[in-house]
């Protein structure tokens, strides 16, 4: 896939964030992109980029199912998620902990399963949008503390993460041809209504701007534009083509965080 004109692309929660800005990024790629998201109101700046619309929601088995049998897409990005509520563990209601696996997990596992079953046609990809947040605990190391007011959203954007290799072996087994991959943008963007809210949240707790916080973190702000072409690249450039878990941060471009 090293030129994406012509290339059908469909993008799950592109009406605003780090979807709207792959939507544009793609777009001005050449390729065809369909975006989707649940208010058709909400999905006008992705029109006015050139995007085809479908208002719907991504948790439907059904809808994404249709989609993927009627768009015949090359790459289906399933980015659809929800803001998380930001409390301490002890004020979370269980509905509130478990909201981003009742959306973000929810509407992925409906991407990945109409991706298998339908299924997407030989050679296409399925990106998988993560969190850096589901590497804590891991390497590199992030401290627990310092995303202790994330409720169940760590675990769910792991999960999304191990999704994906459960549905490579899916389609190897069954010889679909089909290649699932995990977005991971491994530092918050103040660009993103979600990134904003987190690192509103932790700077008032610090007392500091929401850029200060993010510089004092991350050491550099990614923009949801520069993510966005990242995404591109990584679609066009074969050096990409096969690895599963791709980081993105400002300061070192793509990385793989495959083991």
């Amino acid at each position: 896939m090293q030129n994406l004109n012509g290339k059908r692309v469909v993008v799950t929660g592109g009406s605003q964030g780090l979807g709207l800005a792959m939507v544009e990024a793609l777009v001005a790629c050449g390729a065809h992109v369909t975006a989707i998201a649940r208010d058709r109101a909400n999905l006008a700046a992705a029109e006015r980029a050139g995007a085809a619309v479908i208002a719907g929601d991504a948790t439907d088995a059904t809808l994404m199912n249709r989609i993927v049998s009627e768009e015949t897409p090359d790459v289906l990005i399933l980015n659809a998620g929800a803001r998380l509520p930001l409390k301490a563990i002890d004020e979370q209601s269980w509905e509130e902990f478990s909201s981003i696996w009742n959306t973000d997990v929810k509407a992925g596992l409906a991407g990945i399963q109409a991706a298998l079953k339908t299924p997407m046609k030989r050679g296409g990809r399925v990106l998988v949008m993560s969190s850096g947040a589901a590497m804590v605990l891991a390497v590199p190391f992030i401290p627990p503390a310092s995303l202790r007011l994330s409720g169940g959203y760590i675990g769910a954007k792991r999960m999304l993460w191990f999704m994906a290799h459960s549905a490579i072996t899916v389609s190897h087994e069954r010889g679909l041809g089909l290649h699932f991959q995990v977005l991971v943008p491994s530092q918050l963007m103040p660009g993103t209504a979600l990134g904003h809210q987190v690192a509103a949240t932790y700077a008032a707790i610090d007392g500091v701007s929401v850029e200060e916080h993010v510089m004092r973190r991350y050491g550099s702000i990614l923009e949801p534009r520069e993510f966005a072409a990242r995404v591109a690249e990584m679609l066009s450039d074969p050096r990409y083509s096969s690895g599963v878990a791709y980081g993105f941060r400002a300061d070192n471009g793509i990385t793989s965080l495959d083991m």
